[in-house]
């Protein structure tokens, strides 16, 4: 007798799919889970951050949305949906997205940086780094936090603090090109030239197209040999 595939299988599938790049296939596979069992919460939502890497923005809104009608305490879907709605320029829905994912999970990490980067998309960085401290204070190496941090700092042109900031994330991940790059302004600004070099030497050692995002910028560009 011929064994049923079970949905389960055909998520699993995809997963395998999606670690080894194939995401048409992993889309596939997922869409056999769904057509199997419409109300597999889980393969709509894996649906949608496979479609977040292919860069399927609208898709990937409507896989976790389908997600949260069958399961509204999906937290993670959520906190997902408030990220890709911040991509599409949607941060007003972003932020009651993530206002929803919290109240589901209070110490959810990735949710309060989705809603400080929405309040920062909505000029709101004061606010928005609170929210980055919720995150660190749950998840202390929560890189892309550190990151976004030293951005709203230095929005809000406090140096001092977004230098911290943007040194933890270079500690965290010392091959992070845009924080050298952003770093090497905030020296530049502070007039240390000798830092601001040395940093911009190593955002073009480690990504070469922040070479011409230095030339374009009338301060930076003095600082390339």
């Amino acid at each position: 007798m011929e064994q049923k595939i079970k949905p389960e299988d055909l998520v699993l599938e995809a997963t395998d799919h999606y670690y080894k790049s194939d995401f048409k296939q992993a889309i596939i596979s997922l869409d056999k889970a769904i057509e199997l069992n419409p109300d597999f919460a889980q393969a709509w939502y894996n649906k949608g951050i496979t479609y977040s890497v292919m860069g399927h923005v609208q898709d990937e809104i409507e896989s976790y949305e389908r997600a949260i009608e069958i399961e509204p305490q999906y937290a993670e879907a959520w906190s997902n949906k408030a990220s890709a709605l911040g991509r599409a320029g949607r941060a007003e829905e972003a932020l009651e997205c993530t206002e929803k994912a919290l109240e589901l999970k209070p110490l959810f990490a990735i949710a309060w940086c989705n809603k400080g980067a929405a309040l920062s998309s909505l000029g709101r960085d004061l606010e928005a780094i609170e929210a980055y401290d919720k995150a660190i204070e749950v998840e202390e190496t929560y890189l892309e936090a550190w990151f976004n941090k030293a951005v709203s700092l230095h929005n809000l042109e406090k140096p001092k603090g977004a230098l911290i900031a943007y040194s933890k994330a270079i500690e965290l991940n010392p091959n992070y090109a845009e924080a050298y790059f952003n770093r090497a302004g905030l020296f530049l600004y502070l007039n240390d030239l000798e830092k601001a070099k040395s940093d911009l030497e190593k955002a073009i050692a480690i990504d070469s197209s922040y070479k011409q995002l230095a030339l374009a910028d009338e301060s930076l560009k003095s600082l390339i040999s």
